[in-house]
């Protein structure tokens, strides 16, 4: 059988149509076997017998892989909500980013969604959550001084 790559991710469909694809193989060749099976000396009943438990086999793990899948997208769903929710309670916060080379300190305003994840605005420009460092609680300013 010719097998091309498979990605993950949006590859998730190639990997089905694989697995269906080796159940059907497997079910065509255990099928040809008994039909071209010398009548004098046909499969002995633990051969066949194997080649069905494989079959099985072969079944459940297309089920589980399936499983998983699901298992995965719900798990990379919740952590994705977290991140989303993490992000919202630093709103009105002082935060610092690291950079790498440099640190910026400042009050979150909001949060972006860019590329499927949180971003904190600071001073007009989008961090990543992973980049803050130190969080500290923003005092409220009811009133300006001077004025009531």
């Amino acid at each position: 059988m010719n097998v091309g790559s498979v990605s993950t991710g949006s590859g998730t469909s190639s990997i089905r149509q694989f697995q269906q694809l080796a159940s059907r193989e497997f079910l065509q060749l255990l099928v040809t076997q008994l039909r071209l099976q010398d009548p004098l000396e046909p499969v002995k009943e633990q051969d066949f017998i194997t080649q069905l438990a494989q079959f099985g086999t072969l079944e459940g793990v297309n089920n589980l892989a399936g499983q998983v899948e699901k298992l995965n997208y719900l798990v990379e769903t919740q952590l994705v909500q977290g991140a989303g929710w993490q992000a919202v309670g630093l709103i009105g916060r002082r935060v610092t980013v690291d950079l790498g080379n440099e640190q910026v300190t400042g009050v979150v305003t909001g949060v972006r969604w860019a590329d499927g994840r949180p971003k904190l605005l600071i001073g007009g420009q989008a961090y990543e959550l992973a980049q803050v460092r130190e969080v500290q609680e923003e005092p409220l300013v009811l009133f300006e001084e001077g004025k009531r």
